[in-house]
């Protein structure tokens, strides 16, 4: 073989080589359900804050469409868990802090872990490339939902340290003049 024909034939075989791996690499990308765009997350837009960890959002397509509409979805905001209505007057502050951290027509980002809650899907959401979760629970408006922190692990740890400072501080929830006990009393990865 000549020596052209030797660096031609090199040439294609290190091609097909490139091609036959990103070919590879996309196929078990799809099957482990890696894509790009689940790593970066989707974009939507906050329809309406229900309460200190639900939204309703639009984006492209929802996985789990909001009255039958595919572009419309409610959003459980992952591994934390808010004081419910019954929990006043903390149920009232969170919902408050969440509908001033995403006022409608907000753009945000959602992370979806895949999981589901009920008829809502499961997710970080982000805004200026910051952790909505974690920051509501930094302030005390809801804590790490410690029974669901496999499902974050990206988020576990910034949720465990970010309820810290916040009980350390006295914050929201974690008020020594009136706590919400039934967190307090209820909640397992406290120390």
């Amino acid at each position: 073989m000549s020596r052209k024909n030797y660096k031609n034939h090199i040439f294609w075989q290190g091609l097909i080589t490139l091609l036959l791996l990103l070919l590879i690499g996309g196929i078990v990308s799809q099957f482990l359900g890696n894509s790009s765009l689940a790593a970066a997350g989707q974009s939507a837009i906050v329809l309406k804050v229900i309460d200190g960890d639900t939204i309703d959002v639009k984006m492209a397509q929802c996985r789990i469409p909001l009255n039958g509409n595919p572009q419309q979805c409610r959003i459980r905001l992952a591994c934390i868990d808010a004081p419910e209505r019954r929990d006043s007057p903390f149920y009232k502050q969170s919902k408050d802090r969440l509908q001033q951290l995403l006022p409608s027509g907000s753009n945000i980002t959602i992370k979806d872990t895949g999981t589901n809650a009920g008829n809502r899907v499961v997710a970080e959401v982000l805004t200026g490339g910051n952790s909505v979760n974690i920051q509501m629970v930094r302030e005390g408006k809801a804590v790490a939902y410690c029974r669901h922190l496999k499902d974050c692990p990206d988020l576990s740890n910034g949720l465990l340290s970010a309820e810290a400072a916040a009980r350390k501080a006295g914050l929201g929830v974690w008020n020594t003049q009136q706590p919400w006990t039934r967190m307090r009393q209820n909640h397992p990865c406290r120390s």
